[in-house]
């Protein structure tokens, strides 16, 4: 990060890195508690040469609503910082995904750029139901739930599917397997994070640059509190001002370095980690195509 805040700065830039609140419960929740996380983890003015500002407010309700005309989403809401910015550089640690197969450029805008609300438009299709024959009312859900969806009624949890965001943290929380999301939410989930990131490029005007950190490559996202071995060879170091197109070719440049256990990213969570570059394709932001040019360096540039 700060190298490339440096070179930045270097050309006249007055760079502040970001970062959005999240749905689920944890350090990241609200603006104070993000900030905390991330000078805890390293991101601060002092390392990075540049201050760190939470992108969507103190609550994460703080953005500017794009219209993007997808064949789901007709608009987004875009965290204001982000959309108030002259340009952005979008550094994303490339991974698996249980959701959407593959976490790279187009998560970071579809997703990373979003408020809660906008982020809720993505997520709502995995609202789960409770499966009664598992559930014993242990009630962990409910601590889990950052909304409070999850309630007990005479000894019985049920779950306000109003207020349900879909973010589905509560399915790794419970012990007995007893919340089920709905069979087709990864596929529904993907349209939209592909939709939704267009927001992001559409206001700024496409001036976006992207960098690919193919290293450490584990299952799952980096939001889970836990580390896990890495499932490829580190593929390397990618850039491009097109997010789909260095997207698509990470994620074949992974699959190639895969590591014996796992043929490929679509394997590993039985869903297709293109389905969402495939969607972000057709809002027009990018092309899955895509041509590697090894020996291209700063000084070429």
């Amino acid at each position: 990060m700060r190298t490339v805040v440096d070179l930045i700065k270097e050309q006249g830039g007055v760079p502040f890195v970001t970062d959005t609140t999240v749905l689920y419960k944890g350090k990241r929740f609200n603006a104070v508690d993000l900030l905390y996380t991330a000078s805890a983890n390293g991101f601060s003015e002092a390392s990075m040469n540049a201050p760190f500002i939470v992108a969507d407010g103190l609550t994460g309700n703080d953005s500017v609503v794009v219209e993007i005309d997808g064949d789901i989403l007709k608009s987004t809401t875009v965290a204001s910082a982000i959309a108030n910015a002259d340009s952005m550089v979008v550094i994303s640690h490339c991974k698996g995904h249980p959701g959407s197969g593959f976490g790279g450029a187009v998560k970071n805008l579809g997703m990373g750029c979003l408020d809660k609300a906008g982020k809720t438009k993505v997520h709502e299709v995995g609202i789960p139901f409770i499966d009664y024959n598992k559930c014993s009312s242990c009630g962990i859900c409910i601590d889990e739930c950052a909304w409070g969806a999850f309630t007990k009624v005479d000894n019985m949890v049920t779950l306000d599917r109003n207020v349900c965001k879909g973010e589905l943290s509560c399915i790794g929380c419970c012990p007995n397997k007893a919340i089920i999301p709905p069979a087709d939410c990864s596929e529904k989930m993907q349209i939209r994070l592909g939709e939704a990131a267009a927001g992001p490029v559409k206001v700024l005007g496409g001036r976006i640059g992207y960098i690919n950190w193919a290293y450490d490559i584990t299952p799952f996202c980096d939001c889970c509190n836990f580390s896990s071995p890495a499932i490829a060879e580190n593929a390397g170091i990618l850039a491009s001002n097109d997010p789909v197109a260095i997207d698509s070719a990470t994620v074949d440049l992974i699959n190639n370095k895969i590591r014996v256990g796992n043929t490929s990213l679509a394997d590993l969570w039985s869903t297709d980690p293109k389905l969402h570059l495939f969607h972000a394709e057709k809002t027009g932001i990018g092309s899955t195509d895509y041509l590697l040019d090894e020996n291209l360096s700063c000084k070429d540039q």
